[in-house]
């Protein structure tokens, strides 16, 4: 049986593994467009690899939700650090579950999948990009001369061009009549509508929520991280794929940028400080809080001038500071493009596939995985468990056929 795996990022590489670790008589050849596979996996968690977290479940995705159960039904966490420690790596964990390499390096893991890939004789072709797919005389024929019975679609999304990830999956997708849910960017920065340019570098840990049409539907603690264009940080990319899949033209940001203390500490702050501080001016009041740039640039929204003293500004204009601390309000525009974003939201649409192999459907020895089904997960090692998973289950699939 020849096997064509089609992108050699996370799913496809631990997919053709998974098929020679369970039949050695296979021929299972990589195409990948980039001169070298894995590349994505390099730039992962900082450059440590997040490569699963133990927490890992349903409820961590968006997207058809439902495709994830089952892969995680066979392939849990636990399973696939289990995975990695066979074939030469430690892992340890770190806060909320995070699981890394022991090593701290993502180069680790993937020298683990090559040695490993290496030893079973999974075949890779690189430099070499997959444009068509044709079924004929009882097999695929890919770019009208690779030949195989089975074929696995791994090309990933759209996010992160440079790392190989470059929409060609979609293409030949849609190539195929598979339908899908149109590819945006997520776990991205959110563009501002009217952003203030004196913002950018402040960094500050605050509860950010998502309103879209008047209703939260995202909060989180975390730093918040503003830019030229808008704002960034681990709270903002959760829900940048809400913004970008979102088709409403009301979607605010709110801040609040002292979440240690609510109002009425903050207003008996100020009323001490007004006291035994009259002299002092409202810049000086608002850096005790928050960084001098936010701090100023709240005073402005609340329309309080940096100079003036405390002993000038009355009972309601401070109110409206606090307000403004506790809830700071933001336009968002769109979210940053697929060039900065980790991943895509959108893919392969569950009524496509077969829950329990990834097969599609309507072509039968077709496969899909990873970042190409339309399943996208939070920050936090979810992505690459979705891969790790999806890859192995697609392999499952194909060797219950043969």
């Amino acid at each position: 049986m020849k096997i064509a795996i089609i992108g050699g990022g996370a799913s496809g590489t631990v997919c053709a593994i998974s098929i020679k670790q369970q039949d050695r008589n296979a021929s299972v050849t990589v195409y990948e467009r980039l001169p070298r596979v894995l590349k994505k996996i390099l730039v992962t968690g900082n450059g440590r690899c997040n490569l699963t977290n133990l927490n890992s479940s349903q409820d961590f995705f968006r997207g058809d939700t439902e495709l994830v159960r089952p892969a995680f039904s066979k392939y849990p966490p636990k399973n696939n650090i289990e995975f990695f420690n066979k074939i030469g790596l430690l892992t340890f964990i770190e806060a909320q579950g995070r699981v890394y390499p022991m090593s701290a390096q993502a180069n680790s893991v993937v020298n683990a999948l090559l040695g490993e890939a290496k030893r079973l004789g999974v075949e890779f072709v690189t430099d070499t990009q997959i444009t068509d797919i044709k079924y004929q005389n009882g097999c695929y024929v890919l770019n009208g001369k690779f030949k195989a019975d089975k074929i696995v679609i791994s090309c990933g999304g759209s996010a992160a061009k440079a790392q190989g990830t470059d929409g060609s999956s979609f293409k030949l997708l849609k190539a195929l009549g598979v339908k899908i849910r149109e590819p945006k960017p997520a776990l991205t920065g959110v563009v501002i509508k009217n952003f203030s340019a004196s913002l950018k570098g402040v960094r500050r840990v605050s509860n950010i929520k998502l309103i879209i049409d008047g209703r939260e539907v995202y909060s989180e603690l975390g730093e918040v991280q503003y830019n030229d264009y808008g704002i960034s940080g681990i709270p903002v990319m959760q829900f940048s794929g809400l913004v970008s899949t979102s088709k409403s033209d009301n979607i605010r940001i709110i801040i609040d940028s002292a979440p240690e203390l609510d109002i009425n500490c903050l207003k008996e702050f100020f009323n001490t400080q007004k006291q035994h501080n009259p002299e002092m001016t409202a810049e000086i009041l608002a850096a005790g809080i928050v960084p001098k740039s936010l701090g100023s640039y709240i005073l402005k929204t609340a329309g309080i001038k940096n100079a003036e003293l405390l002993k000038d500004i009355n009972a309601s204009r401070l109110s409206l500071f606090v307000a403004a601390l506790k809830e700071l309000s933001f336009e968002a525009e769109s979210v940053r493009d697929f060039q900065y974003a980790q991943t895509t939201a959108g893919g392969v649409l569950a009524s496509e596939l077969n829950p329990n192999t990834l097969e599609i459907k309507a072509l039968k020895g077709v496969f899909v995985t990873g970042e190409a089904v339309n399943v996208d997960g939070l920050c936090g090692g979810h992505n690459l468990q979705w891969a790790w998973s999806s890859g192995r289950l697609a392999a499952d699939g194909i060797l219950k056929e043969n």
